[in-house]
């Protein structure tokens, strides 16, 4: 009996052309692919709730309704629609003759002509080279399947909108001509589905080796089974480009491995040092000077934000962060004793006016403000106060007054073999305070605490729901601004 030939769909092309091997897995090794993440989901979430507005953008459409698997289904309804005389398919579904199908989000008619417009709606703010190589594969499937492309548009979100009021379709979505760019790109398409045919049509899984192209432009769902050799720490966390390949031709993965002569700069080689004789490496001098630059009352700060892509408060862009929640541990003099002040909007208006407010009233004129990664809370009270002119003032005082933890970790000034190359508080903490770690917290980092805040405010949970989530996002920030506390600790001593 004949075996069947197989088809790729436009995302398994996509994933082909980062990886053939991705592809060949993806196809016959299901077993290799991780559970779909609460982030990625959410990712997931954005890009169907961008896609219902920008059909809202296009009137009168029909929606080619059959399941992402119903294939076959999905190519006869777009034939019938467009028998039926539809000017806007949404989802429309065709397919080549050597394999390769696709649906696109929205099929437009060019009036008084038999031709169509392709209109692909990312939810990004740009158009990125993988969004052509996507209609580039898109209008392959389209016009080998008979249809006249005219041209081929990406419709994204326009990051200067600002929304005042309802939202206002027309001005939220950018339309970008990409018919040329995406032209330039068919030759490419042709010889790319011969060769990704060929692999999915072998028992063989392809040879391919680890790189660059694991990560680029996606992580790959295949890494941990790829990379299942490398140590978690390993020479890819230090160096890149030449120096990687001349220690991976010499088959050198551990960093203990490292020749003494091999050429590194002066960072690279405290964390080689550190790693081999498993020691803290500490400048006490830096140290000494970053101690001295502290003001007392500290005021440490920690912030946690959303930055939802269609906006939800007025004076808003998509993707704008928007803090929602910050911790404060004040403490008056080296070693005193700690006041904790929290903040946590649990409305579902603009959280902005009352943080701010709250932030001002508790954060003193006077003192250092001891922040984990300055350029993050600097940028939201820039914001802040750009959209709050009347607080501009105050918040660049607060600006003027921050000092950087995260800083002597960073530079190397102090470093423990356990940070691993990372100057992440995720990494940093439990290298030197390993009792205090985030494992025993319902929420331990900030993006789950962004979507499960997201979810509150837009009653995705219920009211008993968000009560814990509410407590679960105290704990979480308030751990945060004692990690600050704890590490300043960490560098008294070691100063």
């Amino acid at each position: 009996m004949k075996t069947k030939k197989q088809t790729i769909s436009k995302s398994q092309y996509l994933k082909g052309i980062q990886c053939p091997k991705a592809l060949w897995y993806y196809r016959y090794r299901r077993d290799l692919a991780p559970e779909i993440s609460e982030s990625l989901q959410f990712i997931f979430d954005i890009g169907h709730e961008v896609g219902e507005l920008a059909q809202k953008y296009f009137k009168g459409g029909i929606e080619i309704k059959e399941e992402y698997y119903e294939i076959d289904k999905a190519i006869k309804s777009t034939q019938k629609a467009v028998r039926q005389g539809a000017k806007i398919i949404f989802e429309a579904t065709a397919s080549s003759r050597d394999g390769v199908y696709s649906r696109i989000d929205i099929l437009k008619k060019v009036r008084g002509s038999d031709r169509w417009d392709m209109i692909e709606v990312k939810s990004s703010t740009s158009v990125k080279e993988y969004h052509i190589d996507d209609m580039a594969v898109q209008k392959y499937a389209f016009t080998n399947a008979g249809y006249k492309i005219r041209k081929s548009i990406l419709m994204h979100l326009n990051r200067h909108y600002e929304r005042f009021g309802e939202l206002d379709l027309k001005e939220l979505f950018d339309l970008e001509d990409c018919t040329k760019v995406v032209n330039n790109k068919m030759d490419n398409v042709v010889e790319n589905v011969k060769d990704l045919i060929k692999v999915v049509n072998k028992r063989k899984e392809p040879a391919v080796d680890i790189g660059a192209h694991c990560t680029s432009p996606f992580s790959c769902d295949y890494m941990a089974h790829c990379w299942a050799h490398i140590p978690d720490y390993s020479v890819y966390n230090i160096f890149s480009g030449k120096k990687l390949i001349g220690l991976l031709s010499e088959n050198i993965l551990n960093i203990s491995d490292i020749p003494d002569n091999f050429k590194a700069t002066d960072r690279q080689q405290i964390e080689i040092n550190s790693q081999k004789n498993k020691r803290i490496y500490k400048d006490t001098k830096k140290i000494k000077e970053f101690l001295n630059s502290l003001k007392y009352p500290l005021y440490y700060l920690d912030y946690e934000t959303i930055n939802p892509a269609i906006p939800l408060f007025d004076n808003t862009s998509p993707y704008r962060q928007i803090p929602f929640q910050f911790s404060l541990h004040i403490q008056k003099k080296k070693g005193g004793k700690l006041k904790h002040i929290e903040f946590l909007h649990t409305g579902q208006d603009d959280p902005r006016p009352a943080l701010i407010n709250s932030l001002l009233k508790n954060c003193g004129e006077k003192g250092s403000v001891v922040v984990y990664n300055k350029g993050f809370e600097s940028r939201i009270n820039y914001m802040l106060g750009r959209d709050f002119p009347r607080f501009y003032g105050k918040l660049k005082e607060i600006n003027n007054r921050m000092v950087d933890i995260m800083t002597p970790f960073k530079t190397r000034f102090l470093y423990h073999p356990k940070m691993e190359g990372s100057a992440s508080l995720k990494n940093v903490l439990p290298a030197f305070v390993p009792r205090m770690g985030y494992d025993k917290l319902e929420i331990q980092d900030g993006g789950t605490a962004s979507i499960l805040y997201f979810s509150c405010i837009k009653n995705m949970v219920s009211e008993e729901d968000k009560i814990k989530i509410y407590k679960d996002l105290s704990d979480y920030c308030k751990q945060d601004t004692l990690a600050e506390v704890k590490l300043l600790e960490v560098l008294y001593r070691n100063g």
